[in-house]
């Protein structure tokens, strides 16, 4: 039997035009996504899908202060695919809509700089775990705008490409964080989105600290000099780690201590262990690290199901179901993503050139 590869859709044009064919190529991922969180929102988040519609609308604002560009793609994605803006809008937000406290879902990602590969080449590596209720809804989109640099990343459903590699060699990772200062702002999806806008790195960094953020990733950036930067981030405040050392790994709890002081506590133990042991296997790759090389880390089974390759666990409620739903290798250098559906044990990873 063949393994399972992730659908690409390709897209140009303006942000309305782009979203547009986003929301025509991916009409059913989308449509079945919205009816899957009006049943997952009152019970995940206790809030009823019109109460989570009108919470949603007080980010608007600031969303198309900060980012117009990216809340006129989301109101193509709608118009592609026949479904009202603000649903498709909710889904963008739905990290930041309620503060009450969530399952920690996971993420683990590594980059990798030039010294330590076999080819000289810079790498990034990303497992994307949530709920498994979405694993059927992942895909991939090629895009050219016309008003910043081609890219490729993937996204499910509704939701904007925020994970990815662009033509001036940058590309982002993220984990969800879980700081307690989480407020009405810019939805942090919209700065994921514009680190794939960024023509340096510099830009890449900026992009994810706007002002009046309702929230944060931990966002792994790279580019293709091998610079590597892990941008912690929160509502309110940030810390920047570089990657002296050549190569970084970060899961979803904070590491510097300024992030520590707002983090909602927990013990994170299934991010500390996916943390630890991807450092361990990578630090034993130091030096011969490959795109495969990676992939297995990505592969990885301790800690089963919680594991760096993700698998849900069917005693958690549906809602709560974790799994990885895409895995992707990066290659700065020559501008090329690898890409397998999740839990990528059981998918095939697909090169697709940017």
């Amino acid at each position: 039997m063949s393994l399972r590869t992730l659908p690409i859709l390709e897209i140009k044009g303006t942000p309305i035009e782009r979203g547009r064919q986003q929301g025509e190529g991916a009409c059913p991922q989308i449509l079945r996504a919205i009816e899957h969180y009006r049943e997952i929102i009152p019970k995940a988040l206790n809030i009823s899908w019109l109460d989570a519609i009108r919470e949603a609308r007080k980010f608007l604002p600031y969303g198309e202060e900060a980012f117009p560009q990216f809340v006129e793609e989301i109101r193509g994605i709608a118009e592609g695919a026949g479904v009202a803006f603000h649903e498709v809008w909710t889904l963008n937000c739905y990290e930041g809509l309620t503060e009450v406290r969530q399952q920690v879902w996971g993420c683990t990602c590594l980059a990798v700089r030039g010294e330590h590969t076999a080819a000289g080449h810079v790498l990034l590596a990303h497992n994307e775990d949530w709920n498994s209720i979405d694993r059927d809804d992942v895909y991939l989109v090629r895009a050219v705008p016309d008003d910043g640099p081609p890219f490729i990343g993937i996204t499910y459903g509704p939701l904007l490409v925020n994970i990815g590699l662009n033509a001036e060699g940058i590309a982002v990772a993220i984990n969800s964080v879980y700081p307690t200062d989480g407020r009405v702002g810019v939805p942090r999806i919209l700065c994921s989105r514009a680190v794939l806008d960024a023509r340096t790195i510099g830009q890449a960094i900026r992009a994810c600290v706007p002002k009046l953020r309702a929230g944060g990733y931990s966002y792994l950036l790279a580019d293709r000099h091998g610079e590597l930067y892990c941008i912690e981030t929160s509502a309110t405040t940030h810390d920047i780690h570089y990657g002296e050392a050549g190569w970084l790994v970060h899961t979803n709890h904070y590491l510097s201590p300024r992030m520590q002081a707002v983090e909602e506590p927990g013990t994170y133990s299934s991010s500390h262990v996916r943390l630890n042991r991807a450092r361990r296997l990578l630090g034993a790759q130091l030096g011969n690290v490959t795109a495969a090389s990676l992939q297995a880390v990505l592969r990885d089974h301790v800690n089963y199901p919680n594991s760096i390759c993700m698998h849900e666990d069917p005693d958690d409620p549906l809602y709560e179901r974790e799994a990885t739903l895409a895995s992707l290798v990066m290659d700065l250098t020559d501008g090329i993503m690898w890409a397998a559906p999740g839990p990528p044990c059981q998918g095939e990873y697909t090169a697709h050139q940017l």
